[in-house]
């Protein structure tokens, strides 16, 4: 069965299954909360979904998280259903586990198929923007998530350590740092 969503669900005027409508990544993010979330876009990102099985309306997997957890997700008439043999997931939480297999079954965990999304970040403030977690491989995607949630003073840190490694990194560094002076002051970009 395939249907039709358009709008904002973030599948444009693009066909999908109900799975793909009731699994959707930004109704998983609200629905796991952010911390939960994250953790699942890491098992994603890490491949620990396995054995996924999927169809129009249901599917599941396993997910090697400390030990094995099977889940099973399903597009019901009354709204998306998940079931997880974790200790969260038995209560009938949205767990970790249940992320990773929806955005996996769902092909968000994926590479992107084109480049919109990618400049999001810096249109707005350098936030990381809904959609742009997986718009790069999957190594920079791990790490995009790592930079996202790191505190800043550790950020900051990493940065004028790995600066003092490697020279490439100290030049593209105070590049940066030049031209965000220059923007703080109303001066225009050099090119």
């Amino acid at each position: 069965m395939i249907i039709s969503v358009s709008g904002e669900n973030g599948h444009g005027g693009d066909a999908v299954t109900p799975l793909e409508a009731a699994f959707e990544e930004r109704a998983c993010a609200q629905r796991a909360g952010t911390d939960v979330f994250i953790e699942g876009v890491n098992l994603a990102l890490l491949g620990r979904v396995e054995q996924l099985r999927i169809r129009p309306t249901n599917a599941s997997g396993t997910v090697d998280d400390d030990g094995p957890h099977e889940v099973r997700l399903e597009a019901a008439d009354d709204g998306p259903r998940t079931g997880c043999t974790c200790p969260e997931g038995a209560t009938g939480s949205f767990c970790r586990h249940a992320v990773a297999v929806a955005l996996v079954a769902t092909g968000s965990a994926g590479l992107a198929e084109d480049d919109e999304d990618a400049d999001d970040d810096e249109d707005n403030g350098g936030i990381i923007g809904e959609g742009s977690l997986f718009t790069d491989d999957p190594v920079h995607a791990a790490m995009r998530v790592f930079l996202s949630r790191v505190p800043r003073a550790e950020l900051v840190e990493t940065l004028l350590d790995a600066a003092d490694d490697n020279e490439a990194v100290a030049d593209a560094l105070w590049e940066a740092t030049v031209a965000w002076h220059g923007r703080q002051h109303g001066a225009a970009p050099s090119a």
